[in-house]
């Protein structure tokens, strides 16, 4: 087989942010040679790779994983991993590199999160291609392009690679993924946790145990942060009030609404949205 790529590795670098929600730090590739396994250095951002060709070992956690052409493997921050190429069978592959505060939402979209390091794919030109054009924007300095390019691949990851995933869950996983879906899609109604249980046709006692097992709370607590972010966006986005912003969100009282966002927040939503305009004002305006 001929060389993939026109070096043996590559890596670009932007430590330039946009803003703090997303940004694409860094991208690369590499085709390896047979190496002895070592540890690397925790990171302090999220690390996508995709296997092209090859096979490799991908340890996190103390569980190791056999990657083959077409999977995905995830290293998120301040985490210990260890990855190494085959010896017989050297990998080569691609990857991408993220910072920000909504970088853990937008990973868990596509499959990937603390529970769930690896996707096992198969091989995909399309998604190899996209790989390849957020790394080709990166290297001509088209940042808005190249960010645009990580959005479409995740978009991809998400709505193909990730349904793809849901044939080899577990039955727990499952109930799991039919949970956070009936609560993502009406969270802004007065639900409970029995309407959780009775929407996924599984028993009470069974949600508690799934949300202890993959986001170690209840599910109690989980709608309430979900609320409690979707409010955080509507103050910073909307015009509409912060009793109304409560309602919309789904808390039924107002006065309940402003004491669970000022523990969640550590401000109050009147405070948490004259920070924001404040600093759209000093940024885009003058002062008088």
């Amino acid at each position: 087989m001929g060389k993939i790529f026109k070096d043996d590795a590559s890596v670009l670098v932007n430590d330039d942010p946009i803003g703090n929600e997303f940004h694409l730090c860094e991208c690369g590739y590499e085709e390896c040679r047979p190496t002895k396994p070592y540890e690397f250095i925790p990171i302090d951002y999220w690390v996508i790779h995709y296997c092209i060709s090859g096979e490799g070992f991908f340890q996190i956690l103390d569980k190791q994983n056999h990657i083959h052409p077409g999977d995905i493997f995830m290293i998120p921050p301040h985490t210990r991993n260890k990855y190494y190429p085959d010896a017989k069978n050297p990998w080569s592959y691609r990857w991408i590199g993220l910072r920000g505060t909504n970088v853990k939402k937008v990973l868990a979209r596509c499959g990937l999160s603390p529970e769930h390091y690896v996707i096992h794919h198969k091989v995909d030109p399309q998604l190899e291609s996209l790989f390849e054009k957020v790394y080709d924007h990166f290297q001509k300095d088209h940042e808005l392009m190249a960010l645009g390019s990580a959005y479409y691949l995740l978009d991809y990851l998400s709505n193909n690679v990730r349904n793809a995933r849901l044939d080899h869950l577990s039955p727990g996983e499952l109930y799991f993924h039919s949970v956070l879906n009936y609560i993502h899609k009406n969270y802004f109604n007065n639900i409970t946790v029995s309407d959780i249980a009775a929407a996924a046709n599984i028993d009470r006692t069974y949600v508690f145990k799934l949300f202890q097992k993959y986001m170690d709370m209840s599910p109690s607590q989980y709608l309430q942060h979900y609320r409690l972010d979707k409010a955080c966006v509507l103050l910073r986005k909307s015009s509409l009030s912060i009793t109304d912003i409560g309602y919309a969100v789904g808390f039924q009282h107002s006065p309940y609404f402003t004491k669970l966002f000022t523990q969640y927040m550590g401000v109050t939503p009147s405070e948490y949205r004259k920070e924001f305009m404040q600093f759209g004002g000093d940024d885009n305006f003058s002062s008088p």
